[in-house]
Order: structure tokens, then sequence, then C-alpha cells
């Protein structure tokens, strides 16, 4: 069963007297346990389809379905809170804060079930990710763009939400750093089951992925 459906988006905007479509009936079914990667050029829609999927835009037309229940403007906020994580490019993690404090924020915005301990669980979550207790105490601007990346995931992670999406995550990193970020979802996905679902512009992270989807002109189509 799909965890996550998108039927028929529309996505439209006025200029001046014209009416552009950045998404034109787009529809696609994501299983849990696989890694997705949305291809398209810049400007052809991937950020405004993640923003719809992740519940931050609301379509023109269409619906979105989360595991068979369809998500309506009133459920944005609970769905987003305790269904969907998104990890930003920008990271958007909070500066004055320590690696740690950044996780147990997202922990504390869930209403889902967590272990009682959660300064350990979010120091262990982060030490799988590769982020040692020395580096997890410190405040995420003295951590490299690869460390503040994993941060995010860990924050991502935090709230034990099964559905993971991300927006160009390996923009901002070097090679390496960039290599690392899409093994960790992989494991997250083949591993642990989540659905993950990165857009992108990167040739490298559509090699790794288990589907490849390109939007292009309004359309969503699998490679």
């Amino acid at each position: 069963m799909s965890i996550l459906s998108i039927k028929d988006l529309t996505y439209t905007y006025q200029d001046g007297a014209e009416l552009r479509y950045i998404l034109r009936d787009v529809s696609y079914d994501f299983e849990p346990g696989r890694f997705y990667a949305v291809l398209g050029n810049s400007g052809s829609g991937k950020t405004t389809l993640l923003s719809l999927m992740g519940a931050l835009d609301e379509p023109r037309s269409g619906e979105i379905f989360f595991q068979g229940a369809s998500v309506k403007p009133a459920d944005y906020e609970n769905y987003r809170r305790n269904h969907v994580s998104i990890v930003f490019q920008s990271y958007n993690l909070i500066p004055w804060l320590t690696s740690v404090e950044n996780v147990l924020v997202a922990m504390d915005t869930t209403d889902n079930k967590l272990p009682p301990d959660q300064p350990t669980v979010a120091a262990n979550l982060l030490e799988y990710l590769g982020i040692d207790r020395a580096k997890s105490a410190r405040r995420v601007p003295a951590l490299s763009g690869g460390e503040q990346q994993r941060v995010a995931i860990a924050r991502a992670l935090a709230t034990n939400v099964d559905l993971i999406l991300a927006d160009e995550p390996t923009g901002n990193l070097d090679e390496t750093s960039s290599e690392e970020i899409v093994q960790v979802f992989k494991t997250l996905a083949h591993e642990h089951g989540k659905c993950v679902i990165v857009v992108t512009h990167a040739a490298e992270i559509a090699r790794e992925a288990d589907e490849v989807l390109v939007l292009s002109k309004g359309a969503l189509s699998a490679a």
C-alpha cells in the first residue's frame, strides 16, 4: 500500500493577465521502503511539488493522500507535526543551539510516542548518523556543511515519522559529503522502511535511487 499518493495536483500563479502552470494534473504513488529521486531543471516546479507533499503550500486543485486518507488543509498542521519531515538544502537549523538541542526541539513538536530519555535518544541518533558526542555538544555553526546536514536528517528522524522529503539536500555539499548523505537516505529507506523522496537536479542522486521521476513542463513521469 502506498504511504503517500498525489492525485491530479495542479499549481498555478498569476503573471499579469496570464495564468501560468507550475504543475498540471500530477499524480503518483509512493511506497514505504523506497528511495525516490525527482529530477528537473531549475524552475521546473520541484520545490513546489515538495512543498505540496509536505503541506507547506496548498494545491489549486487535486488531493494528497497519506496512508489512504485525504490530507485536507485543516489537517496540515497535524500532518506536518506527526507524519512528515522535511530536510532543506539550507539545513534550517537553529544556529544558537547545539546539535542535540536542535534535535530535541524537533522532538518537542510531535505528538508521536517517543522514548522517555530524549537527550540520550537524540545523542544516539546523531552518533548513528556520524556526529559523535563531542560534536553533538557544539553549536551547529561550528560543524561542516555535511555535518550540519546530518544534524538536519537526525532532526527529521527524531519525530519518528515514516515519510521524509528532502529539497536539494546535497546542493551545498562537496562530493564526498554528498555521497555520504545519499547513502544515509538509502539506509533509511532500505533498512528502516522509510519512504524517502528527494527533489534534486543531481544525477549522482538519481543513480542511487530506487525510482527516478522527471518533472518537466508541469508533468511528472518515470525516467
